[in-house]
C-alpha cells in the first residue's frame, strides 16, 4: 500500500483523542479536564499513564495503556519510550493528544504529529509561577500549543482558557467540631512529611478518629497506624467519611477533596526541610486559600481552629466559565 493509500485509509476510519498523564495529580487534572477538552469524544478516548492503584481505579472501564514510569529529567527514558508511545497513537487512530505532564508528555507530544495527532500541553495547577521543566521544554517546540491555568501567566506563547479551580465554590456547612479526620500526605516516593505528622500528634485530641495515609513515607518511632498508597475509589470514600481532611498541598489531593465536597486544610511541604524538590506547594496552597477553596497554614502553626474553619465550609461543583477548551 502506498503512502497516499495509507493516509486515505486512515482518514476513512473513526479517530479518537488520547489523554496522557503521569499518575498522581497530573492524572487527576487530566481526568477532570477530559470532558471540557473533548465534550463529544472523551468517552471514546484512550488513556496513557503509569501503573498505580490510583490509575487502575480512576480509569476503570476506559481504554488504558500503562507504561513504565518516566522520572523527571530522565531524558534517556523519554527517548526510549517515544517510539512505543507513538505506535499506540497510530494503532488507535488518535488525531488529538492532550497532556498535563509530567515527563511522560515529553515522550509523546513533540513527535505526535508524525502519526497524525495534533498535540496540546496544559500546565498543572501546581505551577502558579514559572512553568515546570516539562513546560519549559515544550514551550520551545513551536508546533506544540502550551496552555496555563493562571491568567497572570498568559503570554504570546502561553495561552489561558480555564482553570480547574473555577469548577468549584464553597458554601456554609454545619460547622460542628470534627470527630473524624483524614490525614493524607500523597504518594511521594522520596520525601516524607514527618513535620506535619508530629504537629498533628500534638494538636489532635485523643478522642478524634484519624485515618493516616502516609503514601510511601515511613513513620519510625511515631505512635500511629498508617495506610500506604490507596486506590482512587478508596481515597474518595475516605474523603467523604471524614469531617475534615488535612493534606499536603498537592494538586491531585486538593481537587479530589473539593470534588468530594470538602474544603481541606492544606499544609505545604517545604524544600528547606527536605519535604519536596521545591516550594511550589506553597504557591498552590496560597492560591487555593485566596479563592476560599482551602484553609492554608504552615505545619508548625496548625491548630484545631484551622480544622473548625474547614468543617464550617462545604465545596460544591459549578460550571467552569471557559466551557470547552476545544
Amino acid at each position: 500500500m502506498s503512502l497516499l493509500d495509507r493516509i486515505s485509509a486512515r482518514r476513512s476510519r473513526t479517530t479518537r483523542p488520547a489523554f496522557v498523564a503521569t499518575a498522581g495529580g497530573h492524572l487527576m487534572e487530566m481526568r477532570m479536564m477530559a470532558a471540557m477538552l473533548e465534550p463529544e469524544r472523551h468517552q471514546d478516548a484512550i488513556w496513557i499513564t503509569h501503573p498505580a492503584p490510583q490509575s487502575s481505579s480512576m480509569l476503570s472501564g476506559e481504554t488504558t495503556f500503562l507504561v513504565e514510569h518516566i522520572y523527571p529529567r530522565d531524558w534517556r527514558s523519554v527517548l526510549v519510550h517515544a517510539p512505543g508511545l507513538l505506535k499506540i497513537l497510530r494503532d488507535n487512530d488518535v488525531d488529538r493528544v492532550y497532556s498535563t505532564g509530567a515527563a511522560l508528555a515529553l515522550a509523546v507530544l513533540p513527535a505526535s504529529r508524525l502519526v497524525g495527532a495534533r498535540p496540546r500541553y496544559i500546565e498543572s495547577l501546581a505551577r502558579v509561577g514559572r512553568p515546570s521543566m516539562t513546560g519549559q521544554v515544550l514551550r520551545l517546540v513551536p508546533w506544540v500549543p502550551v496552555y496555563t491555568q493562571y491568567a497572570h501567566n498568559a503570554s504570546r506563547r502561553w495561552k489561558y482558557e480555564f482553570s480547574l479551580l473555577d469548577a468549584f465554590t464553597t458554601v456554609e456547612a454545619s460547622g460542628t467540631r470534627p470527630t473524624r479526620v483524614f490525614v493524607t500526605l500523597g504518594t511521594q516516593q522520596d520525601y516524607f512529611f514527618r513535620r506535619l505528622v508530629e504537629r498533628l500528634l500534638q494538636v489532635l485530641p485523643p478522642e478524634i478518629e484519624v485515618v493516616w495515609q502516609t503514601g510511601a513515607g515511613d513513620v519510625p518511632g511515631l505512635p500511629i497506624s498508617t495506610v500506604g498508597v490507596i486506590s482512587h475509589e478508596e481515597f474518595r470514600a475516605t474523603v467523604r467519611w471524614a469531617d475534615v481532611v488535612i493534606a499536603h498541598a498537592g494538586v491531585g489531593t486538593l481537587l479530589t477533596c473539593l470534588d468530594g465536597g470538602k474544603v481541606p486544610v492544606v499544609v505545604p511541604r517545604r524544600a528547606a526541610f527536605d519535604e519536596h524538590v521545591d516550594d511550589h506547594q506553597v504557591q498552590i496552597a496560597s492560591v487555593a486559600a485566596a479563592q476560599g477553596l482551602a484553609i492554608s497554614c504552615e505545619a508548625d502553626e496548625l491548630t484545631m481552629e484551622h480544622l473548625d474553619r474547614a468543617a464550617a465550609r462545604r465545596a460544591v461543583r459549578v460550571t467552569p466559565g471557559a466551557g470547552s477548551a476545544g
